[in-house]
């Protein structure tokens, strides 16, 4: 409440203004009492000298700190979003020029990159929620996936990324798991520990379209015992060479993944593309202006911000 105070003659008299808003906050005043019924009539019979009234001083407001509000996350889906998947093999120097292999540093300066332009990292799981329902998601989310389970994900990215408050999906081979380069079972529960997702990459790596015979175990069994090694849930597959056909999709949905993720240049992710959503390789061939252009929000690619990376 907003008050104003008047004096006039020997009583205090105080009015009262009506209600503002809550949001606006003021400092505190103490407000003189109003005189009572006896007050009045003892001055009544007393002749004081006629004062001038003096006008109250205004009141001082204080300066309310300008506050730079979180992203505020609103409801997407269901049907369609605009999400992009991001696809990373290893986070390491190259023995021999190998073409999915990405240094720590290129990959920091686009970390740096996605955290100034307002990306937020979100799961597969939530993905897959906003298209059949819904989902409250952030205004740029981005999905950061590593293939095959190598130790890089872990020793390179997994602490590059925590520095930018992201988090990833891994898609685990089974057969590789403690292999050399590999992760062990312990750095794949790090890695949940850190709120990362872990998916199936299958058991062994086979193009599933060349053997389908093996589809069954690859896709199905992958899940089953990935489940009981790591004891946490195996949401989705991720193809061996993003290649995959009716039967292999059929299985995906057989085994209980709730969806499965294969190649493509989209960031738009759909019913129709649940089992083969769209995954855009980043590979040591892309300079930054190039990774920005995988981006479907971005700023001005020829004129990229400073970069200062994290020490």
């Amino acid at each position: 409440m907003l008050a104003t105070l008047f004096s006039l003659g020997c009583g205090v008299y105080t009015f009262i203004s009506q209600s503002v808003p809550t949001s606006v906050i003021e400092p505190s005043r103490t407000l003189s009492p109003r005189p009572s019924q006896t007050e009045t009539a003892t001055a009544t019979q007393t002749f004081l000298p006629t004062e001038t009234p003096t006008a109250s001083p205004s009141p001082t407001f204080t300066d309310t700190p300008t506050l730079i509000p979180e992203p505020q996350w609103h409801l997407q889906g269901p049907a369609e979003v605009v999400v992009p998947i991001l696809l990373y093999h290893h986070i390491d120097i190259s023995p021999s020029d190998n073409f999915y292999y990405l240094s720590p540093n290129e990959f920091e300066e686009q970390m740096y990159l996605l955290r100034e332009w307002g990306y937020t990292t979100i799961s597969v799981e939530l993905l897959v929620m906003a298209i059949k329902a819904g989902a409250l998601l952030p205004p740029k989310p981005i999905i950061l996936t590593f293939d095959d389970g190598t130790i890089s994900t872990f020793t390179n990215a997994l602490p590059i990324m925590q520095k930018y408050n992201f988090t990833g999906t891994s898609y685990v081979v089974y057969n590789y798991i403690g292999g050399n380069n590999y992760m062990s079972v312990d750095q794949i529960r790090a890695l949940t520990d850190a709120g990362w997702e872990i998916g199936s990459h299958s058991l062994s790596h086979m193009e599933l379209t060349k053997n389908p015979d093996r589809e069954r175990d690859e896709i199905v069994e992958s899940r089953k015992k990935l489940q009981s090694l790591l004891d946490v849930p195996i949401l989705s597959f991720a193809y061996p060479f993003g290649v995959s056909d009716r039967s292999s999709t059929d299985y995906a949905r057989f085994a209980g993944y709730m969806a499965a993720v294969g190649l493509g240049n989209k960031s738009l992710q759909s019913e129709r593309n649940l089992f083969y959503l769209y995954r855009m390789e980043v590979n040591r061939n892309m300079d930054l202006a190039a990774f920005a252009s995988l981006l479907p929000w971005r700023e001005d690619v020829n004129n990229l911000p400073m970069l200062t990376l994290i020490p």
